[in-house]
């Protein structure tokens, strides 16, 4: 298969939520670099480094059969012509039910004309007690399916 060019890293990371929301390991690699030092953290486990260890680490997430959906908010952009840095909170949802935030910076390189995931780092939010939690009035996050 020929490797997708994203013009922009945000295309890159809509593809990559969409990549984990239909559980489509082929179009998750797609959204990856081929470079030897990505890296792929995912909450507990030991972080995974190359294709091999990354590949592995989403087959498995994707054959537990599990139905993730995502918003997002928060949403931090760092951009340079070459780099791209997203720092961002997924809500998810796990068959239909929230379950939880995480807080993930998910990082992109510009490589041969198309951004590719270099960095993916998920972990949970810490609780928070009521009193720091800041009343904002903004839309609703924004679904990504």
């Amino acid at each position: 298969m020929a490797s997708t060019v994203f013009v922009t890293p945000q295309e890159a990371e809509l593809a990559f939520y969409q990549a984990i929301e239909d559980a489509d390991l082929e179009a998750m690699m797609d959204v990856w670099s081929d470079e030897k030092s990505i890296v792929c953290i995912h909450p507990g486990i030991p972080r995974m480094v190359g294709r091999e260890e990354v590949s592995e680490s989403w087959r498995q997430l994707f054959e537990s059969e599990v139905g993730l959906r995502f918003s997002l908010e928060e949403i931090h952009y760092t951009q340079d012509s070459l780099l791209s840095i997203h720092q961002v909170r997924e809500h998810i949802e796990v068959d239909g039910n929230f379950t939880g935030v995480m807080l993930s910076t998910n990082i992109y390189q510009r490589i041969n004309g198309s951004w590719k995931m270099v960095l993916h780092h998920a972990s949970p939010e810490p609780d928070l007690d009521d009193d720091d939690i800041i009343e904002t009035e903004s839309e609703p996050p924004p679904i990504l399916h």
